[in-house]
């Protein structure tokens, strides 16, 4: 502000007095001051001094505000008045604007008078300036109607005689219309007004004629918009000289702002009380002694935590410390030393005195008998001087109890952390290793041939072609399940399984905030389990070729053995007539060879449990299907047979080699045998890996078999088909052969449209 303005100054407290010098000197502003305490000098001030301003303490001995104001309206003085004070009510605060305060500030709070008077004095002189526009305008209806506009009032005029009415321009505005847009009529005053206002003012027109001579009525409008303004209406009956009454006279305003500037500042004043409210309820509710030291390190507030102890303490301190030095409340207290004493002390005198933004002090005594702990936070107060501290005197026995449990803890998980079989890593949400034990550490070195790293990647330290298994497993955990699984390793042509466990580790939210990865080397369980599998498998195999024994031990070779009986018993008859000896000689040869065949066929399925302990290798299966085309070669070109095969799923199997031929053997010349009349053999050959399952499917367009007889397809000398020489012990080999190797072999066929072996494999 350029110019110097001159201030009434109503304190009778000489310090506040300049207090408020010392803040309108900081803020630059100039100004001239008088100080009064009482009516008279108040008064004579008036005239006197001639203020721009008048700043007014509430309640002094013999005068206050409030009459300050009257004297104020009562002379006709409009100068910007301005209340200072400590406390007020809500009730106090409205009674106080309505008399005519412009604003008022709380004596705490006086960061903010410079800017309440430059406001106050830039409204005063807005007013002011508004006033003399408006005394120059009104001298004509055009500048009374600018008048209206600008100042947002209205008259209008009702005829009781004549039943005339007139609305001014500014009236039509106010009540939501434009000038000359409706009849003037009361219907049409009172149409926009807002229904829970709408009767009131009925009622209010109509009863003006008999019951005052003058009066006022607020109500609101709704615009076309929906939106509300508030009007306040002031009206007067004028009569005629035999007294009666000829025109109401009325004028409107809108005080849209300054009732909603009314209703922000009760809506301020009710923040503020709750707010203060809040604030001692919330200290109240802290467990932490709390109190509040002014720049002298005296106790000038406190919390109900803070009071309970010092009567716990018996400190015998009156008011419970308020107005003391902090310093002289702890002397008294137990359990701080000479040396802790001086070290807070230092640390207040520097934290009240605005040298320091904070100070910590942790100190252990023993308290009611036992060890203790104790924390002294002191903190500066929050505003421009950051002069006085709030300090909180907390109780951390629990947590440093707690602290040292969980060293102690700490320790125990540590030893067991280290001195167990199981290799563990720790990871974060980000797949981050947050810590792992030395068994981790080895078996990375051991299997990928690296050292682990807080804060690598815990994905990088697995194969590639195990990453979508991990992935899937971290996306499972990450769901809250537990994921149990077993794998295998090669490590220098040596198989090692494992049992992996990944458990997820929650948060105090029960969030997922991480997972625990655990490898336990399972290899001599695993080896023992498979080998128990083989074995099991094994004698299951033997009962079930000791049960095909016995099946052609009763059936296939009684039926020779008994022929041979029967022809020997024959020539041994001294009836045996010697006219049939060539024929019974050829009999018996026939059944010789039949039994012969047998002996040498049950041989053969002997050998084939033999051979399957021969050495594994790894078989291609593109140069097993060249070798057999090419042994078949004559065949092939004799029955025009065209074989296609596709091994690009799976190129290879690790397994016996001769069995692998003779299952592609076998089933190759069974669909050359069965071949459709008239149609050339196609037979196709693939590859494809389904799950955990290799498979090899044998496809041919040949004659097909009936349903019915897939039940015994592949039992011994089982034969559908007479037409083509054979024994029945094709197909019972290969199946034979495909379960030595731990497979399984079935089959899709239909009549006249081909057949289908699926053989399946475990993929290891």
């Amino acid at each position: 502000m350029d110019h110097s303005i001159k201030i009434l100054h109503i304190e009778d407290v000489a310090s506040d007095a300049e207090l408020v010098d010392r803040i309108l000197k900081k803020s630059d502003i100039k100004f001239e001051k008088i100080v009064v305490d009482n009516r008279q000098a108040f008064i004579r001030s008036l005239t006197a001094f001639d203020p721009d301003i008048i700043l007014s303490d509430h309640s002094l001995p013999a005068f206050n505000s409030l009459e300050a104001l009257k004297i104020l309206k009562h002379e006709g003085i409009n100068t910007p008045f301005i209340l200072i004070t400590s406390t007020v009510s809500e009730e106090f605060a409205v009674n106080v604007m309505k008399e005519g305060a412009i604003d008022y500030v709380l004596k705490d709070r006086l960061q903010r008078l410079p800017a309440a008077i430059v406001n106050a004095l830039e409204k005063h002189q807005s007013y002011i300036d508004n006033q003399t526009y408006l005394n120059k305008i009104v001298a004509s209806e055009n500048l009374f109607t600018k008048a209206e506009l600008i100042a947002e009032f209205g008259t209008w005029r009702i005829d009781i005689i004549n039943h005339a009415i007139h609305w001014s321009t500014g009236t039509y505005l106010l009540l939501g219309y434009k000038h000359g847009e409706v009849e003037p009529t009361v219907k049409n005053f009172i149409k926009n007004i807002h229904p829970d206002d709408m009767k009131r003012v009925e009622s209010l027109l109509k009863n003006v004629p008999n019951n005052i001579h003058s009066g006022e009525m607020d109500f609101r409008v709704v615009g076309a918009d929906g939106s509300i303004r508030f009007i306040y209406s002031q009206f007067e009956l004028e009569k005629n000289e035999n007294g009666q009454s000829t025109n109401i006279i009325g004028f409107n305003q809108d005080i849209t702002r300054s009732k909603l500037a009314q209703d922000e500042i009760q809506n301020n004043i009710e923040e503020l009380k709750a707010a203060s409210d809040r604030q001692s309820a919330i200290l109240n509710a802290l467990p932490p002694n709390i109190v509040l030291l002014n720049e002298a390190g005296k106790i000038v507030a406190m919390n109900e935590s803070w009071r309970k102890l010092t009567l716990e303490n018996n400190l015998g301190i009156p008011k419970y410390g308020l107005g003391y030095s902090y310093l002289a409340v702890a002397e008294k207290a137990t359990g701080i030393d000479e040396a802790l004493r001086k070290k807070l002390a230092k640390g207040i005198e520097e934290v009240t005195a605005g040298g320091s933004d904070e100070f910590f002090l942790e100190y252990s005594c023993f308290y009611k008998g036992e060890k203790a702990w104790f924390e002294v936070i002191v903190a500066p107060l929050v505003d421009k001087t950051k002069k006085g501290a709030v300090i909180l005197h907390i109780d951390i026995t629990a947590r440093k109890k707690a602290e040292e449990l969980q060293l102690q803890s700490e320790a125990n998980l540590q030893t067991i952390f280290e001195n167990t079989d199981i290799a563990y890593v720790l990871c974060n949400a980000e797949n981050k290793i947050v810590s792992f034990n030395t068994k981790a550490d080895e078996l990375c070195i051991e299997q990928f041939k690296k050292k682990l790293k807080i804060g690598g990647n815990a994905f990088n330290y697995f194969p590639k072609n195990k990453t979508p298994n991990i992935k899937d497993a971290v996306q499972r955990v990450m769901r809250n399940e537990m994921v149990i699984y077993e794998t295998s390793y090669d490590f220098n042509d040596t198989l090692k399984w494992y049992e992996v466990r990944w458990a997820g580790i929650l948060n105090d939210q029960k969030k997922n905030s991480g997972f625990i990865l655990a490898f336990k080397d399972i290899t001599e369980r695993k080896i023992s389990d498979l080998e128990r599998d083989r074995i099991t498998a094994d004698l299951v195999q033997r009962n079930k070729d000791l049960e095909q024994f016995t099946y052609i031990v009763s059936h296939n070779l009684r039926a020779p053995v008994a022929n041979i009986i029967g022809l020997s018993n024959m020539l041994n008859s001294s009836e045996f007539d010697i006219t049939e000896h060539q024929e019974v000689k050829s009999a018996l040869s026939t059944s010789v060879n039949v039994l012969d065949q047998i002996i040498m066929d049950l041989n053969h399925i002997l050998q084939v449990r033999r051979y399957v302990n021969e050495k594994s290798e790894t078989v291609l299966f593109q140069s097993l299907v060249e070798d057999i085309t090419l042994s078949l070669n004559n065949l092939i070109k004799s029955e025009n047979v065209t074989v296609v095969f596709d091994f690009s799923i799976i190129e290879s199997m690790f397994t016996v080699k001769s069995y692998m031929h003779s299952i592609f053997y076998n089933l190759i010349l069974n669909s050359i045998k069965y071949k459709r009349p008239n149609v050339d053999p196609v037979i196709s050959i693939v590859t494809r890996k389904k799950e955990d399952k290799l498979e090899i499917l044998f496809d041919d367009n040949c004659k097909g078999i009936d349903a019915k007889n897939f039940k015994n397809l592949f039992g011994l000398y089982k034969r559908f088909d007479t037409s083509v020489e054979g024994k029945g012990m094709g197909l019972f080999m290969v199946k034979m052969q495909v379960e030595s190797l731990g497979g399984k072999i079935t089959v899709q066929s239909e009549l006249g449209l081909g057949t289908t072996f699926k053989v399946e494999f475990p993929e290891n």
